[in-house]
């Protein structure tokens, strides 16, 4: 009997059992690991380490920047950009990890100088990369909360210049929270769209159609950043910064 409310009681706990690994928290010791080859030199181990954490399903900005380290100490070039893009998806403002894309991009083979911008997109984009997604929604949860308040003033206040003051404040407050939900909405956008990639061959033939026998147009090398513009079959459209454009084999690129 005893027996028996023994594996009663295992029955009923594993449920439980499965709810509590499900909420398990990220694995840190990975990273403990990671630190620790780092430090000794083993910058191989290291980044072995943090494959491991980011295949767990986290991700982090300074996951990435720190394997994007690993690969660099390496001379890993391609994965080394690819994982510094992917932390400054994740961080635009970080100014460590815009320091050492800008530095491993130097190493890189291909020096492609971007097409003319207007004044007006550059501007929307640094004003965009001014905060993460997280940090323009809870500018966005801020201002409309503040929104609300002037609202609550404006109906229950007795003196007039209260109500004008809560009337039209709301209305101010309540246009920038809009702008900010906008700006959240772009960022979010930014990170799950993944229309970007880095060349990961040594040597890419960028070609004219997406066949074989296409005309070869260019040659582009690893490290090389790209736009994704369709993808057919085992083929890829790319557009460079300088406007350039071809079609290459797919697994020649990593998306960021």
């Amino acid at each position: 009997m005893k027996l028996n409310r023994s594996i009663l009681f295992i029955i009923l706990l594993t449920p439980f059992i499965y709810v509590q690994s499900s909420f398990a928290g990220p694995p840190y010791y990975l990273l403990d690991s990671a630190t620790a080859d780092y430090n000794i030199g083993n910058y191989t181990g290291a980044a072995g380490f943090y494959n491991k954490f980011l295949n767990s399903g986290y991700v982090s900005a300074d996951v990435y920047y720190n394997l994007g380290n690993c690969y660099y100490r390496t001379n890993d070039l391609a994965n080394s950009i690819l994982n510094y893009e992917r932390a400054k998806k994740l961080s635009p403002t970080d100014a460590d990890v815009q320091f050492n894309l800008q530095l491993a991009n130097l190493k890189t083979t291909d020096k492609i100088q971007n097409e003319p911008q207007l004044f007006l997109g550059t501007w929307w984009n640094s004003f965009v990369n001014l905060a993460t997604e997280r940090g323009w929604a809870y500018m966005t949860i801020l201002l409309f909360t503040s929104a609300l308040l002037l609202l609550l003033l404006y109906l229950f206040s007795s003196g007039v210049r209260l109500r004008q003051a809560g009337f039209w404040g709301a209305i101010f407050v309540f246009s920038f929270s809009a702008g900010s939900f906008i700006l959240a909405r772009e960022q979010y956008r930014t990170l799950t769209t993944h229309d970007t990639a880095i060349i990961m061959s040594p040597n890419v033939t960028v070609k004219g159609s997406p066949t074989d026998s296409g005309t070869a147009l260019f040659l582009i090398h690893a490290g090389t950043k790209v736009t994704i513009v369709k993808t057919e079959g085992t083929w890829t459209e790319v557009k460079l910064a300088n406007g350039n454009q071809g079609w290459l084999i797919t697994t020649d690129i990593k998306t960021i």
